[in-house]
C-alpha cells in the first residue's frame, strides 16, 4: 500500500501520520480474540516478557508476533509494512513488537520521551519507524498518546532514567528542556478507534496521560528497523525481546 505525496509531506514535515479505519473492524476482533491469552500466560512457561504495573496488571507483551499467527501476519502486511520501507528506503525486519496496555483506572503515564532516545545507546542510527495499530477506543480521558508535531527535527535529545514515578523504569526527557522545546500548540492528542493507526518517527517526541476512564486502552506497536543498521556492540546489551537478535527480512503480503 504506497501514501499519496501529500500524506508522505505530512509525515516529513510532522514526523507522524496518522491513518484511520486502515483495519476493519472484524480484523481488529480476530487479533483481541487471543490477545486475553497473550495477557494471562506465564512468563516461566510460554516465554513471553511482560512488564507489569504496581497493582500487578499488565502494562506491557513484548513480541506477540513471535508468539501468535496473527500478529505475525499483521506485522506483514502491506498496508503498514510496504509504507514504512518506502520511508526508510530500505529492506526492514521487526526491532520489536510490543501490546502496550492501560487497564481501566490503572494503566499510568508514558512520560515525555522519544524512542531514539533510549535505542541510540543499541548501537543503532536513527533508521527506525514505529507503526502503533488501535486495538481499543483511544480517548483523552483513558490515556491516549499525545505527540508534538514536528519535535523529530530537533534530532535526539538528551534523556534521563526514571524511576519513580512507575513501576517501570522510563527514559524520558528531563523538565527543564521541556519547557524550553515544547509548545502547547504542538501537542496533538491522537483520539481514534479500533483499527485506526499512527505512524510515527524514532525522534518524535511522544508521551501519554494515566487511563481515568472505565474503558480499557491496549494498542500493539511494532518497530520496524533498516535491515543495514543492526545493532553494533555496545557494552551490556540489551535482552532480545527488546532489540531483537533475529534479522529476518519482512515481505509485504
Amino acid at each position: 500500500m504506497s501514501w499519496s505525496q501529500e500524506q508522505n509531506a505530512q509525515f516529513e514535515e510532522q514526523g507522524f501520520l496518522f491513518l484511520r479505519g486502515l483495519f476493519s473492524k472484524t480484523e481488529v476482533a480476530r487479533l483481541n480474540d487471543v490477545v486475553p491469552q497473550l495477557l494471562n500466560g506465564d512468563e516461566q512457561t510460554d516465554g513471553m516478557h511482560r512488564e507489569r504495573e504496581r497493582s500487578g496488571a499488565v502494562r506491557q507483551i513484548y513480541l506477540a508476533h513471535r508468539f501468535s499467527s496473527r500478529f505475525q501476519q499483521l506485522v506483514c502486511d502491506s498496508r503498514i509494512a510496504e509504507p514504512v520501507q518506502h520511508l526508510l528506503d530500505a529492506e526492514i525486519y521487526v526491532w520489536h513488537s510490543k501490546i502496550n496496555v492501560k487497564d481501566a483506572f490503572e494503566g499510568t503515564v508514558w512520560l515525555w520521551h522519544q524512542d531514539y532516545g533510549y535505542w541510540m545507546w543499541d548501537g543503532v542510527d536513527p533508521s527506525l519507524i514505529s507503526v502503533m495499530v488501535f486495538l481499543d477506543k483511544a480517548t483523552i480521558n483513558n490515556g491516549c498518546l499525545m505527540v508534538a508535531a514536528g519535535s523529530h527535527k530537533w534530532g535526539r535529545l538528551e534523556h534521563y532514567a526514571d524511576e519513580t514515578t512507575t513501576s517501570y523504569k522510563q527514559w524520558c526527557v528531563d523538565i527543564p528542556t521541556l519547557k524550553d522545546r515544547l509548545q502547547e500548540e504542538m501537542i496533538q492528542p491522537i483520539v481514534g478507534e479500533p483499527g485506526d493507526v499512527l505512524f510515527f518517527d524514532c525522534n518524535l517526541l511522544h508521551g501519554s496521560g494515566h487511563n481515568m476512564s472505565p474503558l480499557p486502552r491496549k494498542t500493539f506497536i511494532v518497530a520496524y528497523n533498516d535491515l543495514n543498521n543492526k545493532p553494533h556492540g555496545v557494552e551490556n546489551p540489551r535482552p532480545d525481546w527488546v532489540v531483537s537478535r533475529s534479522f529476518e527480512p519482512i515481505v509485504s503480503r
